[in-house]
């Protein structure tokens, strides 16, 4: 069902991506080592990668780098471990393949009991254990004329481990020919920033990614996942209330899932819409709290451009006037690069044709401008 909450895995509940579908099962079917699939978040990034993978009946194992950080606020080696423990229990429980722990036996840093993996590699050598491991994935593929696919879903947050993985990612997209690295990330500019492809200094320096893309939906496309959505309910939705809810939640899935759901449990309502705005603020504080800690002038910034202050000239002032002192144009233009780069804002250009900058999700500009936080 379009409305089901969470992560989708079969293509008939997933919403005209077919053009992103294809690119991505080209990807895996050439054998692409590394695979980009970016967007801001509550795109559709995470289900686009399991519909897609499902439905190709590739081996695959996922892994959610982003919930070891927010339970950890760093991501410590031990907790990588453990990812890589449950990596393997999902690769042999899943596709039945017992014939892999014979060669995972050979790494002497596992343990094997039944079908359970454990990893005793002390956290300075896990980086040489993973390699290993890898190592003999990549071997049990090749030997089964097999692909093996490692989901890595908000990969940027690698970059807040000790662990070296630009190295093992480049090693692994230059040895392991039966292996895919696909590697999401809603904050597109800080994933980049930590692969350094284009940085002669990185172990990936001139290494080939492949990308794809999610963008919003438009006005019309929202429109008609709503109406089919409603429709599977047997509902036919009123026009007026559809659109006001497209509009609102600008082509964000996510959102429109949300909006959905809430309207299928309590009523088609124009309130419904409402509620998600309400109900999502509480999803997005947290991301915004985390923000804000770093340093109050990324609250200002976002409350300047959430309330039309959304010039460059405009959000200077605005600053000025909560810090009562100047601030620099390079610290200006290093807050608003990293709020990009983060996904938070973009910029448009206005009719005028000026440059302005605009908070990309809907719902975190209503918390903004409610002063939810």
């Amino acid at each position: 069902m379009l409305f089901d909450e969470g992560v989708k895995e079969n293509p008939n509940d997933f919403y005209n991506r077919e053009r992103e579908l294809e690119l991505f099962r080209k990807g895996i079917v050439e054998g692409r080592r590394l695979i980009l699939v970016l967007g801001i978040r509550r795109i559709g990034k995470s289900s686009l990668v399991k519909v897609a993978l499902n439905t190709l009946k590739i081996p695959y194992a996922y892994a959610d780098v982003r919930s070891i950080y927010r339970e950890y606020k760093y991501i410590p080696s031990y907790a990588i471990g453990l990812l890589v423990e449950d990596i393997l229990k999902t690769i042999i429980k899943k596709y039945k393949w017992k014939q892999i722990i014979e060669y995972l036996k050979s790494i002497k840093e596992v343990s094997i009991m039944g079908l359970q993996v454990k990893l005793n590699a002390k956290p300075s050598h896990l980086p040489y254990t993973l390699t290993k491991i890898f190592n003999t994935l990549n071997e049990w593929a090749k030997d089964n004329s097999q692909r093996i696919v490692l989901v890595l879903d908000e990969a940027q947050y690698l970059r807040f481990s000790k662990i070296n993985f630009r190295s093992i990612i480049a090693y692994i997209y230059d040895n392991l020919q039966n292996l895919t690295l696909v590697l999401t990330g809603s904050e597109v500019g800080l994933l980049h920033d930590f692969l350094k492809i284009n940085d002669p200094q990185s172990e990936l320096y001139g290494r080939y990614t492949y990308e794809i893309t999610l963008t919003r939906l438009s006005i019309s496309q929202s429109i008609e996942f709503l109406i089919k959505g409603f429709r599977e309910y047997g509902i036919e939705p009123p026009r007026e209330i559809i659109e006001e809810a497209a509009n609102t939640f600008n082509g964000i899935i996510g959102w429109l899932v949300y909006f959905g759901r809430t309207c299928i449990d309590k009523g088609l309502t124009r309130e419904a819409i409402n509620e998600t705005l309400i109900k999502g603020s509480t999803l997005v504080k947290e991301e915004l709290s985390e923000l804000y800690n770093r340093s109050k002038r990324y609250k200002y910034v976002l409350e300047a451009i959430a309330n039309g202050l959304n010039t460059w000239s405009k959000i200077k002032r605005y600053l000025l006037a909560k810090e009562l002192k100047p601030i620099y144009d390079s610290a200006l233009h290093e807050i608003l690069l990293m709020l990009q780069k983060m996904g938070l804002i973009e910029k448009r250009l206005s009719p005028q044709g000026d440059i302005i900058y605009a908070i990309t999700d809907p719902v975190v500009e209503y918390t903004i401008k409610q002063g939810l936080i």
